[in-house]
């Protein structure tokens, strides 16, 4: 298959800015309902129902007039019970303040009922502000389009900065102005058996050669997404303070590519290590990407997506989790395969060279590393100030379930995946070779300190 013109499709850019002042346009309109509405209860008259008739407001009544009420009294502290069981979603919630399209979903999202009681919050002012507080805590979330994302910005700053986890649903579009199929690869997923169509949205055939062929919107769509994950515009922001990230706090993020096959793109975009490097670098704990391609494209981006993470973070390479179908809609992919590897964990030392710290001596008080994890990880022998101990969940679809992972400082990768007592230096006995002893990453002489180079080129070359 021939690799698609990556870019960005103007029938959806378009479409994005026709919509977009309509949703300005309903949130001015709201706000001045909201006002009316105001000024008419504060004059004792009620909104019109929808018979247009007008009702009185009753006085507001004492506690000596409520006291032979029907509804029974709760204490508090159960009523915050009741408030966080109504608002507390078991799933993530998909695409929160915007409307999820069909083809973004699958079958069991679908034919998912309500997840929370969001009309609680309506209740009163005290259900209110104690509601909207437990509904950005206690829930995840996943954002299927840039919309999205973006529409996100709406919720006040106050709750996005508790926002600790958000997933990312990526799903790579297609277009074409010739009638031929496209394919994923046979070996995109062993539970795909033969290579299924792609959807690929149609498109005229226009006279000029520049804006033929077949295209896809995969690598700049995520740069979008990653993109809208930026400061959002405040008309009151103090300018002598840096600008808020749209999810100031976010510590955990997945991203699921999907359609993402192997030799179907080009290289991704200039714009992707800009973003993630730079406006987003250094400020996640821990990175899932699921379905990245194998080849050397997904291997390019997968460097660039680690950029995200702090020092000592967590990066996850899953296989493909979904699959987009032709006839709309997603497909749920089984499996539990990944590799797992912590990013630049290397520390400076005196004597040694690290190129990410060099010249920079404040590094570490500007981009602290990653926190450690809680909990006592078990004895190893092998533990040494080489090794850093993760604890790595155990399936990404739960994962609150985690196992401790000893992992190598210099190459980032599991030590099990490093360790081979045939290639593991010893030099205990051999005072000769005792300067080939110092450590890579503390600079001191102590056994087992460095492996091998033609380890190591093995190691590096079959990196994430």
């Amino acid at each position: 298959m021939n690799s698609a013109w990556e870019v960005r499709d103007q029938a959806d850019q378009a479409e994005d800015y026709y919509n977009h002042p309509l949703r300005a346009k309903n949130k001015e309109l709201e706000d001045e309902n909201l006002q009316l509405k105001r000024i008419l209860r504060k004059n004792g008259i009620t909104w019109p129902n929808k018979y247009g008739i007008h009702q009185t407001v009753s006085r507001k009544r004492t506690r000596s007039s409520t006291a032979n009420t029907s509804i029974p009294y709760l204490p508090p502290e159960i009523m915050l019970k009741i408030l966080s069981y109504a608002l507390t979603s078991s799933s993530p919630i998909i695409d929160p303040l915007a409307k999820s399209k069909k083809d973004h979903l699958t079958l069991e999202e679908k034919n998912r009922p309500n997840q929370i009681a969001i009309h609680f919050l309506a209740t009163c002012r005290a259900y209110y502000e104690e509601g909207m507080k437990m509904l950005w805590t206690q829930n995840t979330f996943t954002f299927t389009s840039v919309q999205s994302v973006k529409l996100f910005s709406e919720v006040d700053a106050s709750y996005r900065c508790c926002v600790k986890q958000a997933n990312l649903r990526i799903i790579a579009r297609f277009y074409d102005d010739e009638d031929r199929a496209h394919r994923l690869p046979r070996d995109h997923h062993p539970q795909i058996h033969n290579r299924p169509r792609l959807r690929v949205q149609r498109r005229a055939r226009e006279p000029t050669l520049a804006r033929r062929g077949f295209r896809s919107y995969a690598w700049y769509q995520l740069v979008d997404f990653l993109e809208a994950l930026l400061p959002p515009h405040n008309p009151g922001h103090d300018h002598t303070v840096p600008r808020t990230r749209l999810m100031p706090n976010l510590e955990v993020m997945r991203i699921d590519l999907v359609n993402f096959g192997e030799d179907m793109f080009q290289y991704s975009p200039a714009q992707l290590h800009d973003v993630a490097s730079h406006q987003l670098g250094c400020s996640l704990n821990e990175l899932i990407v699921t379905g990245l391609p194998t080849d050397d494209t997904g291997s390019r981006t997968g460097t660039e997506l680690s950029g995200l993470l702090k020092d000592d973070g967590l990066l996850i390479n899953h296989a493909p989790t979904l699959v987009a179908l032709k006839q709309g809609g997603l497909r749920v992919l089984q499996g539990n395969e990944f590799r797992k590897k912590v990013v630049r964990s290397m520390r400076p030392a005196m004597g040694v060279h690290h190129h990410h710290h060099d010249d920079h001596p404040d590094y570490f008080d500007e981009f602290p590393p990653a926190p450690p994890d809680n909990g006592e990880p078990p004895y190893s022998q092998y533990h040494s100030c080489r090794t850093i101990w993760k604890r790595v969940p155990e399936w990404i679809e739960r994962p609150h379930k985690r196992h401790w992972v000893l992992f190598d400082r210099v190459s980032g990768l599991p030590w099990e995946e490093v360790q081979d007592e045939a290639l593991m230096f010893d030099f205990l006995d051999d005072t000769d070779e005792e300067e080939g002893m110092m450590c890579e990453n503390c600079g001191e002489v102590h056994p087992g300190a460095i492996l091998p180079d033609e380890l190591m080129d093995d190691l590096y070359d079959d990196d994430i």
